[in-house]
This record gives structure tokens, C-alpha cells and sequence, in this order.
């Protein structure tokens, strides 16, 4: 009895998990419902989704290019010459602009001498976010980190005065040294000290789910590692472009980069 009870306490205490939210704007995500019937080789735009089941149903999960025009766009698969199409429609969305002053202007302005190295460390994170298996994933994600969460995902960001590309990912306000949790299983597909992100990690979820954890103090996970859920991988830091220690998560699927809030309790 008092067994049952225990385990009953530690449900309550945990985070509940959520089922991702769909959000119909650049930067969101499409949940597709199929039918029994339909194939499960459904790609947007030249890249495979990820299939699962939300809400008991077999759905397609679409990540959304901040880049995607408004209007309709479509999943695709092809099965015995047949050719199956899955519509959805886009609304357009304004994010906000973020002025951010860097105290070390070369984080802004790299030497020359810096770029041989931040072109190859660009190609090394393009083929982490592309990266495609067919492993199972599970969707209910934790919160790698308890904090306030700055909801800076998709705003259009200056450093010093100059325009930069618009942030990939959420932020959130942690201490410097806090353990960082994976929030779903997964493989660890990239590591290292980078230029403009310092110590990061990649995790592949399964079907190009993949998390970014970005300005850690510590890496505690091997390239190629299986993480369990909930696993520590690093540690908050501020290394790299920041302006203080934070965890930067970035979530991608099919290849671009969408709102990790979408995954987690509102």
C-alpha cells in the first residue's frame, strides 16, 4: 500500500508530458491526421516527416520554415504509382525585433582568421540538422530545464546595430552549472566547442526530431552515445555569443529549425 502510494506522489511531482501543439504559422508545426489507409512516407518538400500517433491517430508532424510564404502547402507520398497530397494552410506571423549589445565585438565581427573555422563548423551543424532515422520516437518531451523561458523563438535579432538572422531557438534563464536533461531518448550525432555557440550537443529523437543544446559550461555525453530520457547532457554555461549563462534549446524537424515551446506544456 504504501508502495502504491509513493509511486502515486512521484507521478504528481513530475512534469506532465504534452503532446505537441500544432501552429499553422512560419516556425510552427502541422499535425496531419491520416487514415488507416494512407502510406507512412510522407515528405514536405523533399524531406521525410516524422509519423507517429497523437491522440491515438496516426498523424504527420511538419516542421515549418520560418522562411514558408502564407497559403497552402502540402505533405506528399507516392505508393504504386499512386500519388497521395495531405493540404494545410498558412497564416502569417510578425516576430518581434531583439537589440542585443555584445560586449566582445569579434562575436560579432570575426577575424578573418575566424572563418575558415566557422565555415566548417556551419557544415558540421547543416548535417546535424538534417540528420534522418527511421528510429521510434517518443514525443512527450520534458522540460530540459527548469526556468524562465524568454519565448525569443523567430525574432529578428541585431547585435551591436547590425541585423542578424532571426533566433533558431528558445532561451531559458538557468544558472551557470545547472544540469540540462534530455527532454525525449534519442543519439548523440554532433558535439564540440564552437565559434558563435560554444559547447553544444546534438540529439537525434528519431525520424529528424532533433534537439540542439547550445553555451553549455559542460559536456557530459559521447559522440555516437544512446541518451535515455530525462538523462543529464551537459551543464548550463555562457560560452560562446552570450551575454550570460542560459540554455539555448533548439528544436528542428525535416531540416529546419520551429518553436520547441510547441513540444512542451503551455
Amino acid at each position: 500500500m504504501r508502495l502504491t502510494l509513493l509511486i502515486l506522489l512521484l507521478a504528481c511531482l513530475l512534469p506532465a508530458a504534452a503532446e505537441p501543439r500544432q501552429s499553422l504559422v512560419p516556425g510552427g508545426l502541422a499535425v496531419i491526421r491520416l487514415s488507416q489507409d494512407d502510406p507512412r512516407d510522407f515528405n514536405f518538400r523533399g524531406k521525410p516527416v516524422l509519423i507517429t500517433e497523437v491522440d491515438g491517430a496516426p498523424s504527420a508532424l511538419v516542421g515549418l520554415p520560418l522562411s514558408l510564404k502564407p497559403g497552402e502547402h502540402f505533405i506528399e507520398a507516392r505508393n504504386g504509382g499512386q500519388v497521395y497530397k495531405k493540404f494545410f494552410r498558412i497564416a502569417d506571423k510578425q516576430y518581434t525585433t531583439q537589440h542585443i549589445t555584445i560586449a566582445n565585438d569579434r562575436m560579432v565581427n570575426p577575424y578573418a582568421s575566424d572563418m575558415e573555422r566557422i565555415l566548417a563548423e556551419k557544415a558540421r551543424k547543416q548535417k546535424a540538422r538534417n540528420h534522418y532515422s527511421k528510429a521510434a520516437v517518443d514525443i512527450d518531451f520534458l522540460t530540459p530545464v527548469e526556468g524562465a523561458r524568454s519565448g525569443s523563438f523567430g525574432r529578428r535579432r541585431v547585435f551591436n546595430g547590425q541585423p542578424r538572422r532571426p533566433h533558431s531557438g528558445m532561451d531559458i534563464a538557468a544558472a551557470s552549472g545547472t544540469p540540462i536533461r534530455s527532454p525525449s531518448a534519442g543519439k548523440v550525432i554532433e558535439l564540440g566547442d564552437f565559434f558563435f555557440s560554444g559547447n553544444l550537443v546534438y540529439i537525434e529523437h528519431g525520424q529528424g526530431l532533433i534537439s540542439m543544446f547550445a553555451h553549455l559550461s559542460e559536456i557530459d555525453v559521447s559522440l555516437g552515445e544512446q541518451i535515455e530520457k530525462g538523462q543529464i547532457v551537459g551543464k548550463v554555461g555562457a560560452t560562446g555569443r552570450v551575454t550570460g549563462p542560459h540554455l539555448h534549446w533548439s528544436l528542428g524537424l525535416n531540416g529546419t529549425w520551429i518553436d520547441p515551446a510547441l513540444f512542451l506544456d503551455e
